[in-house]
């Protein structure tokens, strides 16, 4: 615990693919669950009645955790009741998938294989986004809803068999509860080791938590950012460091800080949603990009910065970029622009290149309709931004558009994007998958859904024999170079259920040994 939070060959060739061999690389992975592709349903909070056959649920994942033995936590919402549509209220549940696709049923705190976060009778909660833990656990930041109609960013740790971690808050638990009526959301989570008062120490394993915060129970929201450690502790306002306001001593002995920028973070105003963030050293001391959606023709990104402000350390703005701390990212008027992901990826061919970040998710028209595929490369004061269709010429299902709601950097600086694609209609679609080199352009080893439409690939997902409407809503590198892509599957074609999905695919398919070309791993 720091003092800083506390106190204050197969040799032979013929074992080589040959160029006539398909192309692997983007493809799913036999030998995991059936095909490449496992699904698994949350229809009961009885452990008697999960997992079992798969039946009428609504899961939506939104994380997946791979971990050194080849498994993976999936966390997902799920409705609650189960056999309601998923934008009624949901409770976070989180199972395990073995190296083989298999669901683990003796993994969880809750039984039946699943770990379910519960708050109360009298709450509704949810989860948004979670980060694997040094001891093989992992840690979720979510919302909790009261009854009086507030709300508080919530963070939750669990232990590496699924169980609440009883180190951490309140047996497991820590609720940013502030003073008043707040209508705060907890949005978005990081760790890292972070240089909180300019010792040029880093505290190790720093909870880096976002999300939306309001006073009161209208009006427009602003960012939030506070640190926590991994036993909950939260940052002391006593700390210049930890941010500028007081976030309130409610359910806590003593005082902490928050980072809060206030309202206006859109140029038009609008209400912000935090999507996600990321963290870099390089150039800017400590530096926290924020990327916040919600502000209709224009993706933004809020600069946040630990350094030394006015002789002080502190964590503020970073006045480093333009526009007050903020990256625009536009397409003009008629267009909307939503960014979903947002990764710290350097790149040696611009000016300090190794500040570099890259956003991905869709332009649109201003209703909403015909999205593309969006990824922009930003800088300290411009952006450079591409979009891409998944849309073969004279394919007979004409597509209405394509969105990224997952981004990830490869080792060698090659960008993944995954989301989704229509077929005909939004009523059904596929998961979609595209590669990109550093420069954005596609990369043309990855994928082959057209020749016209390099780096892209998509996937269909069988069920009971009938191909169902899936996306893929998260994605994450295995240790072993494979990757990983959680969303969901619809289980009927009528639309009214989804399922869990995870996939795993070979991105390499000249690295035989690291991604299993030759079937043993």
């Amino acid at each position: 615990m720091s003092c800083v939070l506390r106190g204050v060959v197969c040799c032979a060739f013929l074992c080589l693919p040959s160029l006539a061999f398909a192309q692997l690389d983007s493809s799913l992975d036999p030998s995991f669950g059936d095909a490449g592709r496992s699904a698994f349903a949350i229809v009961s909070r009885d452990p008697a009645e999960t997992p079992g056959a798969l039946n009428w649920a609504q899961v939506a994942p939104f994380k997946v955790l791979p971990r050194g033995d080849g498994s993976a936590i999936v966390w997902s919402n799920a409705a609650t009741p189960y056999d309601l549509p998923i934008s009624t209220s949901s409770v976070p549940v989180a199972v395990r998938i073995l190296a083989n696709g298999v669901w683990d049923t003796s993994w969880g705190a809750s039984g039946g294989g699943r770990t379910v976060i519960y708050v109360g009778e009298d709450y509704s909660w949810r989860a948004n986004d979670a980060v694997s833990t040094p001891d093989g656990g992992s840690a979720v930041v979510g919302t909790i809803d009261n009854p009086d109609g507030s709300s508080d960013m919530a963070v939750w740790k669990f232990t590496a068999a699924g169980q609440a971690d009883s180190s951490f808050g309140n047996g497991g638990l820590r609720r940013l509860r502030r003073d008043g009526l707040p209508s705060d959301a907890g949005k978005a989570l990081h760790l890292a080791d972070l240089d909180v008062t300019g010792v040029g120490f880093p505290v190790p394993n720093l909870l880096i938590v976002a999300g939306n915060v309001r006073d009161g129970l209208s009006g427009p929201h602003g960012l939030g950012l506070t640190l926590m450690d991994l036993t909950g502790t939260l940052c002391p306002s006593s700390v210049a460091g930890c941010g500028n306001v007081v976030a309130g001593d409610v359910g806590l002995s003593t005082e902490w800080g928050m980072l809060r920028i206030g309202t206006g973070l859109c140029p038009n105003g609008a209400d912000i949603d935090v999507a996600d963030l990321t963290k870099f050293d390089a150039g800017v001391a400590e530096a926290i990009p924020v990327l916040i959606r919600g502000c209709g023709d224009t993706a933004v990104v809020k600069h946040t910065v630990m350094g030394n402000n006015g002789g002080s350390w502190r964590w503020t703005t970073n006045s480093a970029y333009a526009n007050t701390g903020r990256s625009l990212v536009t397409f003009g008027a008629g267009f909307r622009v939503d960014g979903n992901a947002i990764v710290h990826a350097p790149d040696a061919s611009l000016p300090l290149g190794s500040e570099s970040l890259v956003i991905a998710g869709a332009r649109a028209l201003s209703n909403g309709s015909q999205p593309l595929m969006m990824v922009a490369r930003l800088n300290r004061t411009t952006f450079s931004a591409q979009t891409y269709d998944a849309d073969p010429p004279g394919d007979s299902w004409l597509s209405p558009g394509a969105y990224a709601d997952a981004l990830l950097v490869q080792p060698d600086g090659k960008l993944i994007l995954g989301g989704g694609m229509a077929l005909s209609s939004w009523t059904f679609g596929d998961s979609l998958l595209m590669r990109l080199n550093a420069d954005l352009t596609p990369d043309p080893s990855f994928g082959n859904l057209s020749a016209s439409l390099p780096g892209r690939q998509i996937y269909g997902y069988a069920i009971g024999g009938t191909d169902r409407d899936n996306r893929i809503n998260a994605i994450a590198l295995t240790p072993d170079g494979k990757l990983l892509a959680a969303g969901y599957a619809y289980a009927s074609n009528d639309g009214n259920a989804r399922y869990g999905s995870l996939m795993r695919m070979r991105l390499e398919g000249d690295r035989i040994f690291a991604n299993g070309v030759d079937g043993q791993q």
